[in-house]
């Protein structure tokens, strides 16, 4: 981890246990995230749902967007963006990248 003052990015786990649609409840400096790889990317988002706060963790991921287990409202996985319902409603987001076999994530 890099210290200072800004964003930094945090390691929060080896890239091979992160399997291809698999979701992983991860939580760094006090926020809940989930992490999720789709076709080899690797994303992280606020784990409550904009909707009514369910667990994404707990859902499941369709296509690039993952669903909430409690209404099944659906978020792009990438861009936080309600794909279903089409409301103009966003999920946070958190970039990513993976070093040396790291995923790491960015914090402000």
């Amino acid at each position: 981890m890099v210290t200072g003052h800004g964003p930094r990015f945090v390691s929060i786990g080896d890239a091979s246990g992160l399997a291809e649609g698999a979701l992983k409840l991860v939580e760094v400096e006090g926020r809940d995230l989930v992490v999720v790889r789709i076709e080899g990317e690797v994303y992280a988002l606020d784990n409550r749902c904009p909707h009514l706060g369910g667990p994404l963790s707990g859902g499941r991921v369709e296509g690039r967007a993952v669903v909430c287990p409690w209404h099944g409202w659906q978020w792009d996985a990438k861009t936080g963006r309600a794909v279903w319902p089409q409301v103009d409603w966003r999920a946070f987001t958190y970039p990513t990248r993976i070093e040396a076999g790291q995923i790491l994530v960015r914090v402000a």
